[in-house]
């Protein structure tokens, strides 16, 4: 199970993403972390890969992997005028 030491670092979500089940050799929706459905072994995956790994402890057994922690996105920066008025009046 991942662990965190501050609770404001992290948010719950009630997301479907977080329902997905894919098997080895699929295309990961998001980065993150996943955790093996079989073993329970979580593993990091970043948004380079192409496809989930078979997992290190069931390898050759059947399994899925389901997605169990996900980065949040970066705010996008604002441009032009409204930048302009944001960085007048920060809040």
């Amino acid at each position: 199970m991942a662990r965190y030491k501050d609770t404001k670092s992290v948010k719950n979500s009630t997301h479907a993403k977080f329902d997905q089940l894919l098997k080895p050799g699929k295309k990961p929706n998001f980065p993150g972390i996943y955790k093996c459905q079989q073993c329970g072994l979580e593993d990091v995956i970043n948004k380079e890969c192409e496809s989930l790994p078979p997992c290190a402890k069931c390898q050759k057994k059947p399994h899925e992997w389901k997605l169990l922690v996900v980065p949040e996105e970066p705010p996008k920066q604002q441009t032009g005028f409204k930048n302009f008025i944001a960085n007048l009046f920060p809040k």
